[in-house]
């Protein structure tokens, strides 16, 4: 089986301190098959961990979108979404011929989704059932049950913004994760609750501000 962490920031995304290397050791410690790259509303971090990724580690270029309501992950896709709503979004990512996976969709301590759900889950190709920076079990399953009552696949990533994150969930899939997903032939390890990880944001953020 393989292994793919489909949420990894870079230091392109301000909140993050992740530098490419640090992306590509830390992949490789994990074990990981592959990783998509998808900082926020841009595609400026993929190119540098690409060039630095052996053979055997896949890495997809994604965006983590922001929508008018939550966060979307846009895979495979070679221009970014504009900031719209959420079917707007599902539909550029869909014309490029990339995947739209729900962000973290249910949790409510940061973007997340209220609205136009029914409509929203008839677009979209799967949803984030593991997110290992969701501080409440809950979300996450609400996520999972979401995705399980509208025959969605579902897919597991770290959301990672540090070293240590990297491979905290994964996708895992019997074959190329992207050909999973769309065949909902995917299933997720890792788990939520993973709070320092915030709270180094929250420092980085600070430290960024003192240019420390």
């Amino acid at each position: 089986m393989r292994r793919y962490d489909l949420q990894v920031h870079t230091d392109v995304s301000p909140c993050s301190r992740n530098s490419p290397r640090d992306v590509v050791d830390a992949a490789l410690d994990a074990g990981l098959d592959g990783i998509a790259i998808t900082d926020h509303d841009t595609l400026d971090g993929y190119e540098a961990v690409a060039a630095l990724a052996p053979d055997d580690l896949a890495v997809i270029p994604g965006v983590e979108v922001t929508t008018t309501q939550g966060h979307l992950l846009a895979l495979n896709v070679s221009e970014v979404p504009p900031m719209a709503d959420p079917l707007a979004v599902i539909d550029r990512v869909h014309d490029q011929g990339g995947l739209a996976i729900l962000s973290h969709p249910f949790d409510s301590l940061r973007e997340h989704y209220t609205a136009d759900l029914e409509a929203i889950a008839k677009r979209v190709d799967g949803v984030e059932a593991t997110n290992s920076r969701c501080v409440l079990p809950r979300f996450n399953r609400r996520a999972r049950s979401f995705a399980e009552s509208h025959g969605l696949a579902i897919t597991g990533g770290s959301d990672a913004h540090f070293p240590m994150e990297v491979g905290r969930a994964c996708t895992i899939s019997d074959r190329p994760v992207l050909e999973a997903i769309r065949a909902r032939a995917t299933r997720t390890d890792g788990r939520g609750g993973y709070v320092s990880g915030h709270v180094a944001t929250k420092l980085s953020d600070a430290l960024s501000l003192l240019d420390v």
